[in-house]
Order: structure tokens, then sequence, then C-alpha cells
């Protein structure tokens, strides 16, 4: 596939109130040269600040995406990026004046319509796909959702839904290409519960969020009590009809909007991706969080940070019998490794450790993650070269299933915070994408030399 990157043609402005801040801002895109990415410009400021639309930069996702540069963030920038990555917009400026981008009529219509009119202009330089060439599957121990990726031709998106609104329950959607998009998604209008209200206010949340901009649904529990209840919140007059769905007796757009909005924000977060899919998407019941941590892993698992077992020796100490270890598969610099170990009969530790009935030690698991860690010290120590990471401290572990001689173990380790000459980390050990053991532990930073 060979596609030029595009920009827009010219400027374009939108002005309207912030979803949860229910503060007023305009924003203006304009074009911007090939290889830029999309670039986000607060300009309320002395010197304005810039921040990229890109999974790092993301530092919230409570009831939206939300990225930032220090104490400076920019709330809610799901829709308009969903709508972006349709058009298949690479190369942006969006200067906002204020930190919430406009809720418009809650869905991405507007958006792409408006930039749309505008124009796009073909540049000289060509996109970079993610490719999907291996199922990937992310898993949230939490909850019950699930995303994995599957190779495809072409970027397509199956979400499926369950909320116990009045009228809704399970719902399934498929788009089954972004051309698409406009016709069957961008309509969509984010949408909560009238039982939600009293905790989205409470939370200093949907400050400017109205029947305007968002469709709220009611339970079978729901009486007219309720709806009093939030009036005053909302500042506008409601209506509660017991054949009715949703306050107001609001029309849906689709028959199956809840889902349909569920797959545009979920477009809009992959986007952060910085590049696109080609692969098909599958969600169970994703959110925000969900949505950029499988971004995170996609990015990890096509990265080129790798490591065969001879580059590894070169990063750290450990010799067989305890290098523990095969390979890096992937990661981000500075703030997650990805490693492999194929788990064989061969294993040392199996002549001990109930040779009838071989299980690898759920210590040498945490060992294994702690000596996949030491990749983390790249790019984030001085002097990476003459650094390792030693476990020093195990805040908790959980050994969940057995791990046994044919298991390929995988090891995802991440970065939680690093300060003056220590690590915590996160660790996650799966085989056949189930969670077999976790834990946090921490690291001190040391000379190899004084190891």
């Amino acid at each position: 596939m060979i596609d030029k990157q595009k920009t827009i043609s010219s400027e374009i402005s939108f002005t309207g109130i912030g979803l949860h801040t229910g503060k007023e801002s305009t924003v203006t895109l304009k074009p911007l040269k090939e290889n830029s990415g999309i670039i986000f410009k607060r300009i309320d400021f002395d010197e304005p600040v810039y921040i990229k639309a890109l999974l790092e930069n993301v530092v919230s996702t409570k009831r939206g995406t939300t990225i930032g540069k220090k104490n400076v963030k920019i709330y809610t920038i799901e829709h308009l990026l969903s709508a972006l990555y349709a058009l298949q917009v690479d190369n942006l400026l969006v200067e906002i004046d204020n930190d919430e981008l406009p809720i418009l009529d809650g869905s991405s219509k507007i958006f792409f319509n408006n930039i749309l009119d505008c124009g796009l202009s073909e540049q000289i330089a060509e996109r970079e796909y993610y490719k999907i060439s291996e199922v990937l599957h992310y898993y949230d121990e939490n909850s019950d959702i699930v995303l994995k990726i599957l190779p495809s031709k072409e970027f397509s998106v199956t979400f499926e839904s369950d909320f116990p609104f009045k009228g809704v329950g399970k719902q399934e959607f498929t788009l089954n290409s972004i051309f698409e998009y406009n016709k069957e998604i961008s309509s969509a209008r984010t949408f909560c519960s009238l039982d939600e209200i009293n905790y989205l206010k409470k939370n200093n949340l949907i400050k400017g969020g109205s029947l305007e901009n968002a469709v709220i649904f009611l339970s079978e529990k729901n009486t007219k009590n309720d709806i009093k209840k939030i009036e005053e919140y909302l500042s506008e007059d409601l209506i509660y009809d017991d054949s009715s769905n949703t306050v107001n007796n609001i029309k849906l757009r689709y028959d199956d909007e809840p889902v349909r909005h569920k797959v545009l924000d979920l477009i809009g977060d992959l986007s952060l991706l910085g590049k696109p899919i080609i692969g098909h998407v599958y969600s169970y019941k994703s959110g925000h969080r969900s949505n950029i941590e499988f971004g995170r892993l996609i990015k990890e698992m096509n990265s080129n940070f790798k490591f065969n077992k001879e580059e590894i020796k070169q990063i750290i100490p450990h010799r067989e019998p305890f290098l523990l270890i095969d390979e890096i598969i992937g990661g981000i610099r500075g703030y997650s490794v990805i490693a492999k170990k194929n788990v064989v009969n061969s294993d040392y530790f199996f002549k001990g450790h109930f040779p009838d009935n071989p299980i690898m030690p759920g210590v040498l698991i945490l060992e294994s993650m702690a000596q996949a860690s030491c990749f983390l010290s790249i790019n984030n120590v001085e002097n990476a070269n003459e650094k390792m990471m030693l476990l020093s401290v195990v805040n908790s572990s959980k050994f969940i299933k057995k791990v046994i001689p044919g298991d390929e173990l995988i090891l995802r380790v991440k970065l939680i915070k690093i300060r003056l000459g220590s690590a915590n980390m996160e660790g996650i050990a799966t085989v056949n994408n189930q969670i077999v053991a976790k834990s946090n532990f921490m690291a001190t930073i040391v000379d190899k030399s004084d190891e």
C-alpha cells in the first residue's frame, strides 16, 4: 500500500464549550509540512506550549483522553482525532485558546464535514503504517475488557458493548472500512446514563454537558423523581416519559448509537500511535484507559527495540544457567520492555523442582522480570552501558498459573517511576495470553563493576 501523507488545504476554526470543563474555546486547524504529525498548541500562554498527539503524552483517561506536558493539559481530544484519522490527515497544527476542545454536538460529524469541506492536500512523503503481522491480545484482569488486533488487508474495527441502559443492553458493530466512517460512525454522540449524572458532577465533570451534546439513557429503575434531582445540574427542563429509553425522549441517530460511539472513541485513541494501522481491531467493552494501554502494546510489539540472546549478554551480565530471558521482542525505550523465555525440559531448575511434574519456580519468573527490567535503564540513565538494575524490593507478587516445559513465557515490564537511583516497576507474565504471574517491584541502579 503506497499512499501519500495529507494535510488540510486551508485554515478552519471551531468554537464551543468543553464537555467536562464547561469552558468556551476556539480551535483553529492549520496545515503542517509532511512528517510533522498532529501537534496541539496552547496559545493562551505568554509562551505557546506544543504537545504532540502521541501515546507518550497521555496524562489522563478519566471519561475522556487528555494529553499534557508538565502542568499544561488538553482535555477531550478523541473526537477530533477520530475524524482526522478517518479523513487520513497526517500532519496538522491544532491551536487552542483553552484547555478543552469543544464538544460541539457530542459526535465527530461537525469536525469531519467541515474539515472535508475545507479540502485536503496530498503531500510528497509516503504514509507509514503499523502493519499487523500477528495477533496481539490485551486483557484487563480487573474487568472483563478484551482487546485484540488481527492481520488484515485494511483497517477495520469490531466492537462489542454491554450497557445496563433501558433498550440498549448488548450491542455489536463492525466498521469494515475507514471509508464507511462518515456514514456509519461520525454521527454517533457521547452518552451516559441518568444514574451516572450524580457521580460525574461530584467528580467535577460534565460542566458543559447538555442534551444538545449528549444522549442520557434511562434505566428500568428510574422514576420521575430521578429526573427532578438532576434538572439543576443541567440547567434545563427535563421530561420523563416511561415509554422512552432516553431523557426528553431524545431520538437516536442509529439504533445502536452507543456501540458506534465506542468505535468512534477507540479510533481516536488509537490514532495516538502516530501512524495508521493495517489490521482488524476487536474490542469487548473497552474504554479510554484500556484503549491507550492497547495502543502502547501495539507500539511495543511493532518497535525496533529488539535484542537476540547474544545482544542481551552485551547489556546484562547474567549467563547460563541463570540467564532467564532468551529474547527482547519489543518495548518502548525508557517506558516498557517485552521479553520472551522458551521454557524447556532441559532448564536446569527442573532437575530439582518436581522433576516428575516440572513447574517453573515462581521466584524465577520474578527474576526473569527483573532481568528484563535492566533494559529500562536505556534512555533513562546516563552512561547506561555501564549501569544495570538489581532487584531490591518486592512490593507485591502473585503467581496465578503454573508454567511448565513447552510454554512460551512472555514478560512485560513497565517503568512506573524512577528517582534517586531507584526504579519502581510493574511486571506481568503471560502464557498463551493468560496471566500467570504479576509483580510490583523496585530495582536499584548500580554500576556493573560494583555488581
